[in-house]
């Protein structure tokens, strides 16, 4: 894993995403982000005895003890929770675009029902226009004959 994080380190790759990484191609062994820092660290200081290290196919940094069944589960456990996080987050983002588009919406609606009134009001006008006109002629005319 040793050479794994020099070689992403070469390649310019950053430490969240070195960890994925790792974690694809080593899902048995639990990592955390202080493992790469410390790993790329070590590599920074030492960068000879890492590739005397790789070379012989020994560690090359420092063995780390095998976690324990606990161990593991609370590493898969804060992945895990890190995950949902990330979901929550999106999924309020979501959740306030789509209310900010309904918003939207409401308001154009309100826009249509607006205009909708005024032609209601501008109709309503003309018929009483209209019947004051009729009323007139029929006054008008009966008052003639």
């Amino acid at each position: 894993m040793v050479a794994a994080v020099k070689q992403l380190k070469d390649n310019g790759v950053g430490v969240s995403q070195t960890l994925e990484i790792l974690q694809q191609e080593h899902p048995h062994v639990p990592l955390l982000p202080r493992d790469i820092y410390n790993a790329r660290a070590a590599i920074n200081r030492n960068p000879q005895k890492v590739a005397s290290g790789l070379l012989e196919d020994r560690p090359a940094i420092y063995n780390k003890p095998h976690p324990s069944a606990e161990e593991r589960i609370r590493a898969d456990l804060r992945r895990e929770l890190a995950k949902t996080r990330e979901e929550l987050d999106k999924l309020k983002s979501d959740s306030s675009k789509e209310i900010e588009e309904l918003r939207q919406k409401l308001r154009e609606k309100d826009k249509i029902i607006e205009k909708f009134e005024q032609f209601i009001d501008i109709c309503n006008q003309r018929v009483m226009v209209s019947l004051t006109n009729k009323e007139d002629r029929a006054g008008g005319t009966s008052s003639g004959s």
